[in-house]
């Protein structure tokens, strides 16, 4: 008790304003990559289940890289590499750059959720909605992503949690997020342990909250895909 009323929450009072500033760019930055991540997902997902000539080839690639690589290297390469090569990307900020490393290695991984969610749909259901005489165009949007939607969900939010997870590599070129103002407390204060475990202790509510936007979102798609 001594310890928790002496030492812990003094300096969890000092340090929570902190990590609530931190806590802002972390939110700005992963919403900003997941939006783009799964606007890039469902393109790459699209053009590998329609197995568009040349297009699918790069778009294997793209996956292939960004599944396959650590996302430290990425964002290395990006904000250390790039501007060695090119002039104009000395310009980049350190968000944008963190947005656009998170974004495209996300984006890998929700194509093939969603890739696998629209494959997953059982292929007579593709021949009755043809045999109904349903315009390609119709049969996706009516029928098949529809039920692809209600299986994809569930990974795709657990993938905006990872998001938030890996936007704590940011501190690593210098952004202060929740991780970057919590590795400046820890430095000055020399309260290793405090520190990471108040910080845990945020990204574990954020992880909370999502879940409960998954159930509901779950929820509301289930309920949508059965009325219709």
């Amino acid at each position: 008790m001594t310890y928790l009323n002496e030492i812990f929450i003094p300096y969890m009072q000092e340090l929570v304003p902190l990590l609530i500033q931190g806590i802002k760019v972390t939110i700005l930055v992963s919403i900003a990559a997941f939006i783009i991540s799964i606007i890039l997902g469902i393109l790459l997902a699209f053009v590998q289940h329609f197995k568009i000539k040349v297009l699918d080839t790069l778009a294997r690639i793209y996956v292939s890289y960004y599944r396959g690589t650590p996302l430290l290297i990425q964002l290395f390469l990006f904000f250390y590499g790039l501007p060695m090569v090119f002039d104009f990307m000395k310009a980049c900020p350190k968000p944008r750059a963190l947005i656009i490393c998170l974004a495209l290695n996300s984006s890998a991984y929700i194509s093939e959720i969603i890739r696998g969610a629209i494959d997953s749909v059982d292929k007579g259901q593709y021949e009755a909605c043809l045999g109904f005489g349903m315009t390609h165009k119709q049969m996706m949007f009516r029928i098949i992503l529809p039920q692809a939607a209600v299986s994809a969900i569930p990974p795709i939010v657990s993938s905006c949690l990872d998001i938030i997870k890996m936007s704590s590599l940011g501190m690593t070129i210098g952004i202060r997020d929740i991780m970057g103002e919590a590795q400046l407390a820890a430095a000055t204060s020399y309260k290793t342990f405090e520190t990471y475990i108040i910080a845990a202790a945020f990204y574990w509510v954020l992880a909370i909250i999502l879940g409960k936007v998954q159930k509901m979102l779950e929820k509301k798609i289930g309920s949508a895909y059965v009325r219709q």
